[in-house]
């Protein structure tokens, strides 16, 4: 009765406040919750609500959500939602679970209110809330599911949350068992076919299925999966299409053989009736596929009989625009593969020929990509019925023209099928010179990459079209050239064994140098913000290709390409294939800059020199294939050396990181040699370097015996390079001692004195000289050694056949040293 009911209620809202009064927060809030439910609007009730509100031990987030619920203040509501989103949000557990308490409790007079999104919120920040609804979901799932299904979309985002949530439940059983539940009822949501419906139950269909597909793709039905795949259709909002495709992915990833079985026979079965609706859901559903699985994808377009159907079919709905945009969707997409790319071209030429000429707006430049990816992936090109290779040619000449003009236009749809167009055309060496010959084509094309931030596809894209543009042929070695000709005989190709005369290198460069005109460097070090590894392995492409010629390097670093270097360098952590080969890019083209700049131009206190010592040093390790390239190991010894010429504190870094590597390469292969004595040379300036020859340890023994033995090669450069190091080398009496004790070590000094030309007999004087002036009993012992190898007369000779000043001075010097040592 009304009358009982309002005294219960006042009787429990006078003990709520006794509880509250008494410490027990939590019995006191249980107890006035009891009470508003019986009367919310009685008076008692309403001024216990009031005064417990006004305790300074409540919280700022239960007070709101306790005036939302009691007062139906939706201010109070808003502002608990905004409290839930700081980031540095902390909530106590009693607090949590008597927010989640009030929330539920009184779910029905809230729908209106925030309520929603606060339950996902404090879901998603609270465990003891999690705790709260994972124990009332094992008590009544279904009917749990229903309140909060009826919160709308963050609440069951909030739900996916605790289901996911092993510290929420008791049991990892009860967990998954409750899992299961909700993800069944989330299935049956999916058929209900409202758009609101859709987008809620597809996103937490998703989420639940990519978290913990090996269990919950078995509750899939073939009804169900037919379901979501229908979602895959283009007319779908792409909130929509994007979580169907992920759900595709984890379903068709987990189910294997079954779920590919039924994937083809929904798209097939689809096609047999030949219906627009029945068609565009079918070639949406295989595009899509094609996308994440195009192995599957591919044995369903390329059943027998299925791409010949496709003309005639797309004939008899000629006048449906849907059914031509989903059939090109699923064209542009298939060639990713090349059976399914050469299909195409067999079957579909003339086709998308006529869509290109007859058809405007989206589909004419669909259909342009689609024969873009046709011609120009790089292989011969499969001629459709009745054309010839001119007029293959000059079709790629006007899709060129096409899609320059779509770049011009302010449609994004557009200017992104252009790009993508224009990426595969740009793999023909005519199509290249075209491009790098337009300055405004690449001014558009650079203001494109500088606008794309955030869209991945377009920036992926127009990287590619540069990256072709600048790309040079690989540098193949003998074998590598006649295995590669095995091939092609083999696949019997009739391809050119030489490469396009506007692909070799000269080419390429001139290509390079518009490229790095127009201002590609700092559009580059915009687009490497925010990129996948897969685009920033192409910038570094791109700049290890415009690095390739020395007039280059300067400008290059003008722009500032060495500090874009080091950042991307820096940023690559993981040492997958693709991460090590962008990682040996990054690396070279800055050794192949520090070679041809002076360090003193390029570093400065915000880019200290010592950020490029490592990624340097890195291309010494550099083992990634059998047939090694030295290239990237020779630049990096030069640019070393480079460095090396500038101060102590860079020397010693050098040392004390790539020491080991530096003296294996020592005895290495001639070319490498040479550059490695080189930068030892530079090295000897630090007495760091020294120590590594005269500390008087066996190693430095065995080291100074190398340095002595590749001052004898016959190699000039390698001899010269010795030489240096040498001369800076006996400088300090500890090295001198230490040439000593070889056998060969003097007779080596004088023999770089009785060198032919000028450089070696300076670095041979040199090293007599210091030998002869030595300090102490150094210096003693090498007066004698050098006197007893006959060195008064091979000084004698060399002044007598010398006009060099330097080496003239030096040699008296020494001589006279020598003569005046009896006296």
């Amino acid at each position: 009765m009304p009358g009982e009911d309002e005294a219960r209620a006042s009787q429990l809202a006078k003990r709520a406040l006794e509880l509250v009064s008494s410490g027990q927060l939590e019995d006191g809030a249980r107890t006035l919750r009891e009470a508003a439910s019986i009367s919310p609007e009685n008076a008692d009730v309403r001024a216990s609500f009031l005064s417990i509100q006004q305790d300074k031990s409540v919280s700022t987030l239960l007070k709101l959500c306790r005036k939302l619920v009691f007062q139906h203040d939706e201010n109070a509501g808003r502002e608990a939602l905004r409290f839930l989103e700081r980031p540095d949000v902390q909530i106590s557990d009693s607090d949590g679970n008597e927010c989640a308490n009030l929330l539920f409790d009184h779910f029905q007079s809230l729908k209106t209110s925030p309520c929603g999104e606060i339950v996902g919120r404090l879901l998603k920040q609270s465990l003891s809330a999690r705790k709260y609804v994972a124990q009332k979901l094992q008590d009544e799932t279904t009917e749990l599911f229903s309140v909060v299904w009826s919160l709308g979309s963050d609440a069951i985002q909030g739900l996916v949350v605790v289901s996911l949530d092993p510290s929420a439940w008791a049991s990892e059983p009860s967990r998954q068992k409750c899992e299961g539940r909700i993800f069944e009822l989330l299935l049956t949501k999916l058929t209900q076919q409202t758009k609101v419906n859709k987008t809620v139950a597809i996103k937490a269909i998703s989420r639940l299925i990519a978290a913990d597909s090996p269990r919950l793709h078995s509750l899939v039905r073939e009804s169900n999966f037919d379901t979501i795949l229908s979602l895959l259709d283009i007319r779908e909002p792409e909130e929509i299409r994007s979580q169907a495709t992920l759900a595709t992915a984890k379903y068709l990833e987990a189910s294997q053989e079954s779920g590919q079985k039924m994937l083809s026979k929904f798209a097939l079965s689809k096609v047999s009736r030949g219906a627009s609706e029945d068609l565009i859901v079918a070639f949406s559903t295989a595009s899509s596929v094609f996308l994440i699985l195009p192995s599957a994808a591919s044995v369903i377009f390329l059943t027998e009989g299925f791409v010949e159907s496709l003309i005639p079919l797309l004939e008899r709905n000629g006048k449906s625009a849907e059914v031509q945009r989903a059939a090109l969707e699923m064209l542009s997409a298939a060639c990713i593969d090349p059976s399914c790319r050469e299909a195409i071209g067999k079957a579909c030429s003339g086709w998308l020929t006529d869509v290109v000429e007859l058809s405007k707006g989206q589909n004419a430049g669909l259909a342009a990509v689609v024969l873009a990816k046709v011609r120009g992936a790089g292989e011969p090109v499969k001629q459709g019925k009745g054309q010839s290779a001119k007029e293959e040619t000059e079709g790629v000449e006007e899709l060129v023209g096409m899609f320059k003009d779509m770049m011009a236009k302010e449609d994004d749809d557009a200017v992104q099928r252009s790009i993508e167009g224009l990426a595969y055309n740009s793999l023909q060496p005519k199509v290249k010179e075209e491009l790098a010959n337009d300055k405004p084509f690449l001014r558009k094309l650079f203001d494109i990459l500088n606008k794309s931030s955030g869209k991945s596809t377009l920036t992926f894209g127009g990287l590619t079209i540069v990256a072709n543009l600048t790309n040079y042929l690989p540098n193949l070695s003998d074998e590598q050239k006649r295995l590669g000709q095995l091939k092609a005989y083999a696949n019997a190709k009739k391809a050119k064994m030489e490469p396009d005369p506007l692909d070799k290198e000269d080419r390429v460069t001139t290509r390079c140098k518009k490229v790095l005109d127009a201002g590609i460097v700092p559009v580059l070090a915009s687009s490497s913000k925010k990129v996948s590894p897969t685009a920033l392995g192409l910038i570094l492409s791109i700049l290890l290709s415009l690095s390739r010629h020395q007039k280059h390097r300067g400008q290059i670093a003008q722009q500032g390409g060495v500090k874009l270097l080091l950042q991307a360098h820096a940023s690559i952590t993981s040492t997958t294939a693709q991460d090590s080969r962008a990682s040996v890019s990054a690396a070279h083209a800055l050794a192949r800059i520090l070679i041809s700049t002076n360090p003193a131009h390029v570093f400065s206190s915000a880019l200290p020199i010592s950020l490029a010592i490592r990624p340097l040093l890195s291309l010494l390790d550099d083992e990634d294939s059998e047939q090694r390239d030295l290239l990237p190991i020779f630049e990096s010894l030069l640019a070393l050396t480079n460095l090396a010429s500038t101060d102590d504190d860079t020397r010693d870094l050098i040392i004390r990181v790539g020491w080991p590597r530096i003296e294996e390469l020592l005895l290495a292969s001639a070319l490498i040699q040479r550059a490695t004595v080189e930068l030892v040379c530079n090295l000897m300036a630090s007495p760091t370097g020294v120590a590594k020859f005269a500390d008087g340890t066996r190693q430095a023994g065995n080291r100074l015996h190398i340095l002595l033995a590749l001052a004898d090669m016959e190699d000039y450069e390698t001899r010269r390079a010795a030489g240096g190091a040498l001369a800076m080398l006996t400088e300090w009496d500890a090295a001198v001692q230490a040439v000593l004790a070889r056998d060969r070590g003097v007779t080596i000094l004088l023999e770089l004195c009785r060198e032919e030309k000028d450089e070696l007999r300076h670095r041979g004087v040199v090293c007599v000289r210091n030998v002869v002036c030595a300090s102490g009993e150094a210096g003693r012992a090498g007066m004698q050694k050098v006197k007893g190898e006959g060195g008064v007369e091979v000084l004698k000779g060399m002044l007598r056949e010398t006009r060099n000043t330097d080496v003239l001075q030096i040699g008296v010097e020494a001589l006279k040293a020598i003569l005046q040592e009896g006296q």
